[in-house]
């Protein structure tokens, strides 16, 4: 018997096969996802970090808040900058509006108000995929378990059968390699995928954080009188 994955591709039976061929699938769905994730948190963080860099003098500099209005428009792609954007947007309106003495504390509400609705909006954008990632890092196995179940009857089978060398392990051998390699696929296929879920869970972590910070020191500035 050969023993290479090509050699064990053909002494597979039909079950087996196909189980195989569903955790390639998921693999190369996963990978997929993973790969544009990538891409999407890579220019996110480094979009967001131009964008804090340009935020921050304007931010700390008293009287200079309105120039940050429609700063977040050369920073595509960055979630900071979507959100804080949405907070500014309204701080505009909310010196445009007619009438005098507006209260700093009624425009932070509102501009924090803003920011909160456009953060929920952002990171569930940034979690697309992620469920995937998640099915099939708890699936995968059990995937693999059923190949390994028809691999077990397979050489179960064969070992009751005298026509097939009744006992011999020469003849059993072919279903317990089939058990093991569907075995073996799905816990690789679980693992990546697991991997990295827990490394897009930490980075959407650090972007809530960016996001939090930056929208805590506009609401700060606004009410230390950036309103005015």
């Amino acid at each position: 018997m050969d023993f290479t994955l090509v050699g064990l591709w053909h002494e597979m039976g039909f079950q087996a096969r196909a189980v195989v061929l569903v955790l390639i699938v998921m693999s190369l769905y996963s990978l997929a996802i993973t790969g544009e994730r990538l891409v999407t948190y890579r220019r996110g963080r480094k979009q967001s970090r131009r964008y804090i860099e340009a935020l921050a003098p304007l931010v700390e500099a008293t009287g200079r808040l309105r120039e940050a209005v429609g700063l977040e428009k050369g920073f595509a792609g960055s979630p900071v900058a979507t959100v804080i954007g949405a907070g500014l947007q309204e701080y505009a309106r909310g010196l445009e509006r007619p009438g005098a003495g507006v209260a700093a504390f009624d425009v932070a509400e509102i501009v924090n108000r803003a920011m909160e609705r456009s953060k929920e909006r952002q990171l569930a954008i940034l979690r697309r995929g992620m469920p995937v990632l998640a099915t099939v890092a708890s699936s995968a196995p059990f995937v693999g378990l059923l190949g390994t179940v028809g691999g077990i009857i397979t050489a179960f089978q064969k070992l009751s059968d005298p026509t097939k060398g009744g006992g011999g392990i020469g003849t059993v051998s072919a279903g317990i390699a089939e058990a093991l390699i569907t075995t073996a696929v799905g816990l690789g296929v679980a693992i990546i995928a697991v991997w990295f879920y827990n490394y897009f869970t930490a980075r959407l972590d650090d972007v809530t954080i960016d996001i939090d910070e930056t929208a805590s020191e506009l609401v700060d500035t606004i009410l230390r009188g950036g309103a005015v």
